[in-house]
């Protein structure tokens, strides 16, 4: 494996999604030197996964992606680069990155004073028989495929899991022509109402979700509350699964389980972020709400590591 080194830079920002975008083009606006390091071969992240050549159609808020990459892209755009290692290493940090070129491995090192970890997240999974059948996909995975390189993952597909990011996979799907059983969530139609200062701050995704609803309407696609697969059928594909109704407990309601054709299954309920390079590094964690481990920051996005943001 060849290596090479990079020059050393002011600030290193960890991701190219929407969040880690808005910091690379905040810290060079400030006159600070950055690289943007991103495992993808294109900026976005997963909310503005596309292919090439794409005009930003089905996409929200695709100008503030144009803008922002107007920023990003450049000499310092480090694309197709995984970093499977960070350390601190004198007044500033090194990460460790691998990346192909000319048909082979090459190790790379990036110096940096400060690092911003905007690595995102992945989809929270709970096991049910036949989970690991083929055909069970992760939903975040699900639409990865279709909006990064325009697979549908099934022509007859199941959405399951928890939280509104199963109205955007269900909508995709039935938009480029699946047909979708049916979205099943787990938990209430009014679980957003117990919220209703976060639901008033961010009205835009509301409208956004209710563009989503009029997609399913459209395809009749049905939307079932209180309703979870509970185990998936097939040898060395899926080919059915079982879906029940749940109780305030979210035990399976006896008598209440059907079983559905299909050819694929995409679930998630809701995520879990990235941590991995945080905790290399020593960053502070506690337990979330929803019992997922997070990172400890201040107001202002600091870790318990100087010079380390989350």
């Amino acid at each position: 494996m060849a290596t090479s080194t990079t020059d050393a830079y002011d600030v290193a920002v960890l991701g190219a999604g929407p969040a880690g975008l808005a910091a690379a083009a905040a810290a060079r606006r400030s006159g600070s030197r950055v690289v943007l390091v991103d495992a993808g071969s294109r900026v976005g992240g997963q909310y503005w996964r596309h292919r090439r050549g794409d005009g930003g159609a089905g996409h929200h808020q695709w100008a503030t992606l144009r803008r922002l990459r107007a920023v990003a892209e450049g000499p310092d755009l480090l694309s197709g680069h995984s970093v499977w290692h960070a350390e601190r290493t004198g007044v500033g940090f090194t990460l460790h990155t691998t990346t192909r070129a000319d048909g082979r491995e090459v190790a790379r090192e990036v110096s940096c004073r400060r690092l911003v970890v905007a690595t995102g997240a992945y989809d929270r999974q709970l096991p049910f028989p036949g989970w690991t059948t083929p055909g069970v996909y992760t939903a975040g995975g699900a639409q990865a495929l279709l909006k990064g390189h325009g697979v549908l993952v099934g022509r007859r597909v199941v959405v399951a899991g928890t939280g509104p990011f199963l109205l955007p996979v269900a909508a995709g799907l039935a938009a480029r022509g699946a047909e979708v059983v049916g979205v099943f969530e787990a938990g209430r139609r009014t679980g957003l109402a117990r919220r209703p200062l976060a639901v008033l701050g961010s009205l835009g995704k509301l409208g956004e979700g209710a563009g989503y609803a009029r997609t399913l309407l459209r395809h009749r696609v049905p939307y079932h509350a209180r309703t979870a697969v509970i185990a998936a059928h097939g040898d060395d594909a899926v080919r059915a699964v079982t879906v029940a109704r749940l109780d305030a407990g979210w035990n399976v309601v006896p008598g209440t389980e059907r079983v559905l054709d299909c050819d694929a299954v995409a679930v998630g309920y809701g995520f879990t972020p990235q941590l991995e390079i945080p905790l290399q590094l020593g960053c502070a964690t506690r337990l979330d709400a929803d019992g997922g481990l997070v990172g400890v920051v201040d107001e202002r996005q600091c870790s318990s590591v100087p010079g380390v943001h989350l």
